[in-house]
């Protein structure tokens, strides 16, 4: 399976073949030591020399220590190796990653500079350098050709709408009961979401990310696979961490094509280009720990990747199902890495299914790495749906969320449906950082382990929807949040009062005495304090007790509101006792 899960063909340039001639090798060079790295994590300001300060509150927050996993490398060793790449014809040896977490570093042999005799000594000389341990081949290797990503798009305009304000990413976000947790104003305020991708087309003027922007809610991370700067190059780069990001981000009202919320429509983004999509190489998993780094050390709580790597073009650097064992993979190390840090990291569990692969990829494989893999809005497995179990034995995936014709924003704004557990994955990641908002004092292992509890299958995992769908309001009250009782208000209305800015009202109502009619309308009334209409309408709604209703406010002037439900007893009609709520917009 290719390193990218959403289907799409891509059109390798005839440029990229002449280049081809011409590309660099790639090479992992692993040191001793940190010894001479120039920090002493024994200087109580050690961590401002090495992390955000958002990335130390993450982690004085969750009791994490700084170890020497987070030490720089030490500058003379990579000079050292460098220095070897000296030619006639210019610098040969050019450095292209840096890794702390396994203290090495990622370099490119120009072979437009040197022949392959002279790059094979220039390894031999950096083998036998004092302080070198590893010196391991990342292998590149040229695709020919058009390239054709495994499972093709099931994608089509569509203009119907769903419940408000979701449109058509109803069904996904109604089937994780994400909506009661939005209903309560969680929604991913104060969050940091990292983004590793392939790239993010037309990010910058997708009307459906143009709040986050204003906001100032999204930046580059880095473009790794040109050496990790950054550079709004990336949003005119492959459209596919755009469709990602659009699942959790995404929003627009019904003048724009809409309605459409994503999953965690508040959150902050940092968007990070990984992937390289005109080829398949280990070098991308590099990349990826490079990103991963640079992520923690920013100060994100949530990574989501949509990526998985298990075969190459070079076929002599293909995986093996068999080292699917959480510990083999360099990618994988740094995804448990990345959790033991503090962050949740979410991926893809891989679109395999179907093909002769079938297992999921890497880093899906890792232990503390959550792989979410793909069911229909019905909670049925997709069958290009990836499963497990690992090499050693460990259910995997670990959870499901829709990726069978789920909802997302096309970079030319169009809302469109598609297949792929590249969806799957962010829209539950965008789940938990909504629950993560909800409650931002618990550590990442409290919110992972809520989630896995609150899960369909929970007490009995499968290889094939692991631990199953979970429930955002079941994590949350497990968590310590609170519901409407008997004892307490039947309906919260979120905010109130309502500031006169507020473009929507939110609100959550239980219904003890209407279940019984679950499969009739509801019927909502809102009227002024004077006893005047303003609006009326019916939400349609399932069995569950609780029920969220989301109101344009907009045009609401200051004063005090009645916002009636009425429920329908059966065929007769007969009605059912109304519930009702006050609120003030001010």
């Amino acid at each position: 399976m290719r390193g990218l899960l959403l289907s799409c063909i891509l059109v390798v340039a005839l440029a990229q073949h002449v280049n081809a001639q011409i590309a660099p090798h790639h090479h992992w060079i692993g040191f001793e030591s940190k010894v001479g790295c120039g920090v002493d994590l024994a200087d109580p300001n050690a961590g401002l020399a090495l992390l955000s300060q958002r990335a130390l509150d993450r982690r004085d927050k969750q009791g994490i220590s700084l170890d020497s996993t987070d030490l720089p490398i030490p500058p003379h060793l990579v000079d050292d190796v460098l220095s070897l790449g000296i030619s006639d014809a210019g610098q040969a040896i050019k450095m292209l990653h840096r890794s702390r977490w396994f203290n090495g570093i990622v370099i490119q042999i120009d072979t437009a500079l040197v022949d392959s005799a002279q790059a094979a000594t220039m390894l031999a000389q950096i083998q036998n350098l004092s302080g070198v341990i590893e010196v391991r081949r990342a292998r590149w290797f040229q695709n020919r050709g058009a390239l054709p990503v495994a499972h093709g798009p099931r994608s089509s305009v569509i203009s119907e709408s769903g419940s408000a304000p979701y449109g058509l990413a109803w069904d996904q976000t109604r089937q994780l009961r994400l909506d009661l947790l939005h209903g309560l104003g969680h929604r991913g305020q104060g969050m940091m979401v990292g983004v590793l991708d392939s790239g993010f087309d037309r990010i910058d003027t997708n009307p459906a990310l143009q709040r986050a922007r204003d906001e100032g809610r999204i930046r580059v991370g880095g473009n790794f696979p040109n050496g990790g700067g950054i550079s709004s190059f990336i949003y005119s780069e492959h459209a596919h961490g755009a469709m990602v990001l659009s699942t959790m981000a995404g929003v627009l009202d019904t003048s724009d094509s809409g309605p459409y919320m994503g999953s965690a429509p508040d959150a902050q983004y940092v968007l990070f280009r990984t992937e390289d999509v005109g080829w398949e190489n280990v070098v991308e998993e590099y990349h990826w720990v490079a990103a991963a780094e640079r992520a923690d050390s920013m100060g994100c709580d949530i990574l989501n990747t949509s990526l998985g790597y298990s075969l190459f073009d070079d076929t002599s650097a293909h995986h093996n199902p068999l080292d699917l064992d959480g510990n083999t993979f360099r990618i994988t190390q740094a995804s448990d890495l990345a959790a033991s840090k503090g962050m949740l990291v979410f991926n893809s569990a891989g679109n395999s299914g179907n093909s002769a692969w079938q297992k999921i990829t890497a880093p899906a494989d890792g232990d503390s790495v959550l792989a979410i893999g793909a069911v229909s809005a019905n909670g049925v497995r997709a069958s290009f749906s990836s499963f497990g179990p690992t090499a050693d034995g460990r259910i995997k995936p670990d959870l499901c969320a829709m990726g069978q014709d789920a909802a997302y924003i096309h970079p030319d704004g169009s809302i469109r449906t598609g297949n792929g557990t590249s969806f799957s994955s962010p829209i539950l990641c965008g789940a938990a950082t909504a629950l993560w908002s909800a409650h931002p004092e618990q550590p990442a292992w409290a919110i992972r382990k809520a989630l896995l509890a609150s899960a369909s299958q929970w007490t009995e995992p499968d290889t094939t929807r692991g631990y199953g769908i979970p429930s955002l309001w079941t994590a949350h009250l497990a968590l310590g949040g609170t519901a409407p009782t008997s004892d307490q208000a039947n309906v919260v209305v979120y905010p109130n009062p309502v500031p006169s800015s507020s473009q929507i009202l939110r609100v959550m109502f239980r219904e003890p005495q209407l279940l019984s009619a679950a499969n009739t309308p509801l019927q909502w009334t809102l009227l002024e304090s004077t006893g005047r209409l303003i609006s009326e309408g019916q939400l349609e709604r399932g069995k569950e007790e609780l029920t969220t209703l989301t109101l344009q406010t907009s045009a609401l002037s200051t004063g005090t509101y009645l916002l009636l439900f009425r429920g329908v007893s059966d065929g007769a009609r007969r009605e059912a006792p109304t519930t009702w709520a006050r609120f003030v917009v001010e």
